[in-house]
């Protein structure tokens, strides 16, 4: 068996059987730390793992009373010793003068991170270990190498992969435990990955400024669409289109009379270009032209063929009506509209989202969430699924971030 063994920290909690998914087809594949390095950047260990096999030997073990009889040790053997590592992560944190995200100590803090800065995975790559343990004393050596994969929340994607070896040998332990050899062991590394200038770095970044703000990064865009009005659904479907990129698709809408679509930058990825198709089956050349990882959405540019849709300024409320439009799982579906009701705002790693029960699925992802009369309210991004299963919990990024983010300011 391969894969990750342990599970600590957040992820334990934030993963579980629900999932939120992003809803592009496909996405591409989200306390203060503080010292004289100038580190800002959270970080929690979130994952532990390996590739290696449940019956793949990696050392051996002594027993008897002078420890003469040897057996080989096993890999799964060695992981059940490698328990409590997220108390072992922040204690050494805890030595460097850092602080890790999560505190094991504290029964009654957030279970999953608060904001969504640096994630650590440890994958072991290898291990070798030897030990004796008899009614005298425990002894033994154990020695790890293991790949930390560094994970911004704030860019989304695996930032730095550091590989570190750590070993820890002890001729007698008084509590005759093993269980201390691997934990040492990894500590031995966490103790390598924080002397990692590579690592120090990544820390020392400011992610906000490392993607940048609106004010610094795009020139103020005037987008020219209606004022609000009322907008049957049959006419606002004209206004939405299929956005085919990087072998998926996902869905835009119209925001301005010269050709400018909204959608998900998880729908455009890094191309460059795209495919936009319309309700009427006419297609055309998209560029995109600005976009932002963090908040999830994308500027596309292409001939001005629709009516814009307007864009209400006025934030959603609890129990109101709405329509989801966008080309949900297969582009033959195009044009899909689904009825629901605003359920709740919510608040996720600093960012805002409507949360609606209206029908969404992946290949909706950069649609209009639309009011009675047409105006948008937000833009689908990603649903909770429950073993692939639709849940109802689905959320949007409100139009207002939206535009805020890539600097558009609505004429009307």
């Amino acid at each position: 068996m391969k894969g990750w063994i342990v599970i600590v920290g957040a992820l334990a909690l934030a993963v579980g059987t629900a999932q939120a998914q992003p809803l592009g087809s496909p996405a591409p594949t989200s306390g203060k730390a503080s010292s004289s390095a100038g580190v800002s950047a959270s970080v929690t260990l979130t994952r532990v793992g390996s590739p290696l096999r449940d019956e793949q030997k990696v050392g051996t073990y002594w027993w008897g009373t002078v420890c003469i009889q040897p057996t080989p040790l096993l890999w799964k053997d060695l992981a059940e010793m490698m328990t409590g590592l997220d108390a072992v992560f922040a204690e050494e944190f805890a030595a460097a003068g850092l602080k890790a995200g999560s505190d094991p100590s504290n029964l009654f803090a957030e279970a999953a991170p608060t904001s969504g800065d640096l994630q650590v995975g440890a994958l072991v790559k290898s291990a070798d270990a030897s030990y004796c343990e008899n009614v005298i004393k425990t002894s033994g050596k154990v020695t790890l190498g293991v790949e930390w994969q560094i994970y911004s929340g704030l860019r989304r994607e695996v930032v730095a992969r550091i590989e570190t070896t750590g070993t820890y040998e002890a001729k007698k332990l008084d509590d005759r435990s093993k269980r201390s050899l691997a934990q040492e062991a990894f500590a031995a590394n966490v103790r390598s990955l924080l002397a990692d200038e590579r690592f120090r770095q990544v820390m020392a970044d400011d992610p906000t400024q490392a993607i940048g703000s609106p004010a610094t990064r795009f020139e103020a865009i005037q987008i020219v669409g209606p004022k609000a009005a009322s907008v049957p659904l049959s006419a606002a479907v004209q206004s939405v289109a299929a956005v085919f990129a990087g072998g998926g698709h996902g869905s835009g809408f119209v925001v301005s009379s010269d050709g400018y679509l909204l959608t998900n930058q998880h729908v455009v990825g890094d191309a460059k270009y795209v495919k936009v198709r319309w309700a009427d089956g006419f297609e055309a050349l998209g560029e995109v032209v600005r976009s932002d990882r963090r908040r999830d959405v994308a500027l596309i540019k292409t001939s001005a063929k629709a009516t814009p849709l307007a864009l209400r300024s006025s934030p959603a409320a609890l129990g109101e009506t709405v329509f989801a439009i966008g080309t949900p799982l297969d582009a033959k579906f195009q044009n899909t509209v689904t009825k629901g009701v605003v359920s709740a705002s919510r608040t996720y790693d600093g960012l805002a989202f409507l949360q609606s029960d209206v029908g969404i699925n992946p290949g909706n992802s950069g649609g209009p969430l639309l009011d009675e009369k047409g105006s948008v309210l937000g833009i689908s991004v990603s649903t909770y699924q429950v073993n692939d299963a639709p849940t109802g919990l689905n959320l949007f990024i409100p139009i207002a971030e939206a535009l805020d983010t890539l600097a558009l300011r609505p004429a009307n």
